[in-house]
């Protein structure tokens, strides 16, 4: 198995030091886990450098109580040196740590152009690819009252509708290689009526699309109470021969690998024997 998206940082203010003694942790608990591969996939919202040079083009609401959130999680969760991230990940991997060198990248309308010269100076291996916002509404913080009442406030099937929107456009963007959370907007544990209408747009963009799609464990631990994307949806990714990664998104090594064992279950229930993995973005199959 693979776990192609983890982080290092907790959603918590601050950024500190990342260490090679940090990372040689990370690789000893995938070991004992029987995972081959971490990817190391950091927000990039928390880098100075991406919300000085990315983000003043990002097409947002500015005012009012959803707005001063956002605001007011970029401010805390930021402050990292991307320069530095990149440089101890590299070394970490020349030191022979099975690790990829990566990054969460957010859709942020109005970005695309921005991100994409600040990503192509760096080795990356590989770019995941995350709708987290739309418009000013970080939605999948729902414990923030902010953020929670705007999903009282809203339409679930306008909501699901915009998010599709998002990942669509995301997908046209050719940031990314890999969509996380597919289908995350489920994550506080509301769902539409219509579900599988909105589950078809997303299969459709992808298979259109030469980017793979992780299995993530980590809606096991939200609301949503369910794998991204649902098995519904992977079972139809994997009959079109999408790509499929691994992953645990998670906010510390002890999140690492976690709830594997569904995820095992489930893939082997597909037949799905290979995964996708990552060596300077170029995308290469490997024994699951």
């Amino acid at each position: 198995m693979l776990d192609l998206h983890t982080h290092i940082w907790p959603h918590d203010p601050g950024c500190p030091r990342l260490s090679f003694e940090l990372l040689e942790r990370y690789c000893e608990r995938a070991s004992e886990l029987g995972i081959s591969e971490v990817a190391i996939t950091e927000h990039s919202h928390r880098f100075t450098r991406i919300q000085h040079e990315v983000f003043p083009k990002w097409i947002r609401r500015r005012v009012g109580s959803v707005a001063e959130a956002t605001d007011h999680v970029l401010e805390a969760e930021g402050g990292a040196d991307l320069d530095g991230y990149v440089e101890v990940l590299v070394d970490a991997t020349e030191r022979g740590l099975p690790l990829l060198v990566g990054l969460e990248v957010d859709y942020l309308p109005g970005t695309e152009d921005a991100m994409h010269r600040v990503l192509d100076e760096y080795p990356f291996d590989v770019l995941l690819g995350s709708v987290h916002w739309l418009d000013d509404w970080l939605f999948d913080a729902y414990s923030t009252p902010a953020f929670a009442q705007r999903w009282e406030e809203r339409d679930v099937e306008e909501v699901y509708a915009a998010y599709v929107d998002a990942v669509i456009a995301l997908i046209e963007t050719g940031l990314v290689d890999v969509l996380a959370h597919l289908d995350v907007i489920k994550v506080a544990g509301h769902r539409p009526e219509d579900l599988e209408r909105h589950e078809t747009r997303l299969f459709d963009a992808v298979v259109r699309a030469d980017v793979a799609v992780e299995f993530s464990s980590a809606g096991l631990r939200k609301e949503a109470k369910e794998t991204y994307p649902s098995i519904r949806l992977l079972r139809r990714l994997v009959d079109a021969g999408t790509p499929i990664t691994t992953a645990s998104d998670a906010h510390g090594v002890a999140q690492l690998g976690q709830d594997f064992d569904q995820l095992r279950h489930a893939l082997d229930e597909l037949g799905v024997v290979e995964l996708a993995t990552f060596t300077r973005r170029a995308r290469r199959s490997v024994p699951r």
